[in-house]
């Protein structure tokens, strides 16, 4: 991995822009990592199917912090159809590292909690 993407990466963590919580959101999910017992709380504004911001909070390591962060980046502005189509795999070309299974655990905690906010926001 190259320097320059190695400083980008310790700079999200350091100072995730998406970290935080939003007043009024329209759903809210929490997710337990059993691997490493990183705890997410993930919310959500939606307005006209569109996924208008998001934040995350909780006692998260560096790879779940990277991947909340790039996750977030992606699916701002984009409709819960297109947001919907990110995978795993998607997800793990943006973060661009060599994990272990339990990292990859880490790096998708906020990616199972997306899912399931949608589909809890879905059914209301």
């Amino acid at each position: 991995m190259d320097d320059l993407y190695r400083s980008e990466l310790m700079e999200i963590y350091k100072d995730p822009v998406h970290r935080g919580h939003l007043s009024d959101p329209s759903i809210a999910t929490e997710k337990q990592n059993t691997f490493c017992g990183d705890h997410l709380h993930l919310t959500l504004k939606i307005k006209n199917h569109i996924i208008e911001d998001a934040k995350f909070e909780g006692g998260l390591c560096f790879v779940s912090i990277i991947g909340a962060e790039l996750l977030i980046e992606e699916i701002i502005g984009k409709s819960i159809a297109e947001v919907r189509k990110i995978d795993q795999k998607r997800l793990l070309e943006l973060i661009n590292l060599n994990l272990s299974t339990s990292r990859v655990a880490c790096a998708t905690l906020t990616l199972k909690a997306l899912h399931e906010a949608l589909d809890k926001y879905e059914k209301n």
